[in-house]
């Protein structure tokens, strides 16, 4: 009867144990992923569009761009050589109270908000603009890796079997692309005409996602206990880290994979926008792409867990890897002739073909990854989620490398960066001439030292655009008298109550235009209204585009750098996963079951010792 009893207890206290243990995986999986939206909104700001703002926001040589570019891309990653394994190192052997993972979540997610709106808000001008944002970038770099590493290690001590792993993971990459697309539709939309005033509110934008969502993951999701095994692990050397990372093969083969697949989908993010302007127009209408992207996105994101019970994961990525090289493909071959026009309707086909496949084969790239863990244990007998899962965010960061080289190579030897600084510098002079010019008499000063820049012709020096410029208003503004004719192109508007009057391109305007009562604004685009009622929309960023449709080199090598080249990392993605790497879902459960066997054996040889 005690017997029975006692078996009774036994069983409701395990069925107990049980439920808990289901919901604290479900209260964690959504406090956990949902915050992560904003890690990936400050992330993809600064690593996608952050040279975008440098581009189209501010006014640098050629030389200065590539040299903050190729810093931050390459001094930035061997600052990461040394960062991720450390910061891996930390953690892995930190033993705070808190957390094994939270308070590196907390403090990294904390400073980066900071450094991210001082990086798109301070703006010295030249090389004292480079070095300081160069030391500046360097710190968000550290403190993201901080926070990512300590993100993305959590994933395996919140999810111990696969099917957890699945629901998991997929939480956490549909919740970061929502992220991505949401900073990416903002962007897009939002910064043509208006860059340097939009990237500072998207930065605290940012800031607030960022530090608001991971001070509730640090709150309120409660963390796995370590193992006995984990708790002896108190000093874990650099050393220790960098073997452990070298004796896991598998870890090795698909770090390399996911830097390709991160190159691919990095290149593409960094170059469609000028290949948009560039072929269509400077306008916010590629948020349909972004919109197509979100689309596929979500909808890939819900399907993916039923196609992973149905398909295995080299059998997803067979199929999507063919789809993500047509799309790639078709994006190439478009504008060329007009049988197949850069056209909207077209660009979305290709679009769908490459956002929703490459979905498909990213998440069971990150499956793959983070299975790694297990095969680490497996062969180790340690898991070490922290030392393993470093390769994760160190791999991207390395593919951001590849793509600020790429990217920087491209704009500066096809002739782009010289083509956009025209661009930059309208941008500024909408900013600036709100803020120092609307008045009549400001307004009137500023044309008038314009025209005198007009009439000094385009082969003067320096040092002759400036004795016109110093001590003026355009020296308030900061105008850059090299790119007078970009600036004539822009719209001269009359504004009473904020209601449009009068609009004239600047180059056409003459001083009687400016008149005491109203105010005034540079525009870089403009609608006007038509006797018949119709609206035809003036852009001056058009018109310098236009001026350079036909340079054909340019066309081909932007062509190259975002469609051709994704599409060649693509293939080596595929191709490494294919034949290399070897823990799918019949081995990961072969290696689930020797590691059971192994913990069950340890315990029994422990309690005949006692």
């Amino acid at each position: 009867m005690e017997e029975n009893l006692e078996l009774k207890n036994e069983t409701i206290m395990e069925n107990s144990s049980i439920i808990e243990d289901e919901k604290t995986f479900n209260r964690n999986k959504w406090f956990f992923t949902i915050p992560g939206l904003g890690r990936d909104m400050l992330y993809t700001l600064v690593s996608t569009y952050f040279l975008q703002y440098v581009q189209f926001g501010l006014t640098l040589t050629a030389v200065q761009f590539a040299t903050l570019s190729l810093l931050i891309g390459i001094l930035g990653r061997i600052w990461d050589g040394i960062n991720d394994p450390m910061m891996g190192a930390i953690i892995e052997g930190s033993h705070i109270k808190w957390g094994k993972f939270k308070p590196w979540i907390f403090i990294g997610a904390l400073a980066d908000s900071i450094l991210t709106i001082v990086l798109f808000n301070l703006r010295p001008s030249g090389w004292l603009y480079v070095a300081v944002i160069c030391a500046v970038y360097l710190l968000w770099e550290a403190a993201f890796t901080m926070n990512d590493i300590g993100y993305w290690s959590m994933i395996p001590s919140l999810s111990r079997t696969k099917e957890r792993r699945d629901k998991i993971t997929t939480l956490t990459i549909f919740f970061a692309g929502l992220g991505t697309i949401a900073m990416t539709a903002m962007v897009t939309y939002l910064a043509p005409g208006n860059v340097l005033n939009a990237y500072t509110i998207f930065s605290i934008i940012a800031a607030i996602f960022v530090a608001g969502g991971q001070t509730i993951t640090a709150i309120f999701v409660k963390e796995a206990k370590r193992e006995d095994a984990e708790k002896t692990e108190t000093d874990i050397s650099l050393k220790k880290m960098v073997k452990t990372i070298f004796n896991n093969k598998q870890l090795l083969w698909m770090s390399l994979a996911m830097l390709c697949s991160s190159v691919t989908t990095a290149l593409l993010l960094g170059l469609i926008y000028n290949l948009y302007y560039l072929e269509v127009g400077y306008n916010g209408n590629i948020i349909i792409v972004i919109i197509i992207y979100a689309v596929c996105n979500t909808f890939i994101q819900l399907i993916y867990p039923s196609l992973a019970k149905k398909f295995k994961r080299k059998q997803i990525q067979f199929v999507s890897f063919f789809f993500v090289i047509a799309g790639f493909l078709g994006l190439s071959l478009m504008g060329w002739s007009d049988l197949f026009p850069f056209h909207m309707v077209l660009l979305c086909i290709c679009s769908v073909l490459i956002f929703a496949a490459n979905t498909l084969f990213y998440t069971a790239s990150v499956i793959n990854l983070n299975n790694c863990v297990e095969y680490n244990e497996y062969i180790t007998g340690e898991r070490s989620e922290a030392v393993v899962t470093t390769m994760r965010p160190l791999i991207v960061k390395f593919g951001d490398a590849i793509k600020y080289l790429i990217v920087t190579l491209t704009l500066i030897f096809s002739g782009l960066y010289a083509i956009t600084q025209n661009v930059s510098a309208i941008e500024t002079q909408t900013n600036m001439f709100d803020k120092y010019a609307q008045e009549a008499n400001n307004a009137k000063a500023y044309f008038n030292k314009y025209l005198e820049l007009k009439a000094l012709g385009n082969d003067k020096t320096e040092e002759e655009y400036n004795l016109v410029i110093d001590g003026t208003i355009l020296d308030d503004c900061q105008f850059n008298g090299a790119y007078t004719d970009a600036v004539g192109k822009m719209y001269l508007v009359k504004l009473d109550n904020n209601e449009v009057l009068e609009v004239v391109q600047l180059k056409d305007a003459t001083i009687d235009f400016i008149e005491d009562g109203y105010k005034y604004s540079l525009k870089i685009s403009v609608d006007v209204k038509n006797v018949d009622g119709s609206v035809t929309n003036y852009n001056a960023a058009d018109e310098i585009y236009a001026q350079n449709k036909d340079n054909y080199g340019t066309r081909i090598s932007l062509r190259i750098a975002c469609c051709i080249l994704p599409a060649l990392f693509m293939t080596a993605c595929m191709l490494i996963q294919r034949y290399k790497f070897i823990v799918d879902e019949d081995y990961f459960d072969i290696i689930e079951a020797e590691i059971e066997e192994k913990k069950e054996k340890n315990l029994k040889d422990t309690e005949v010792q006692e």
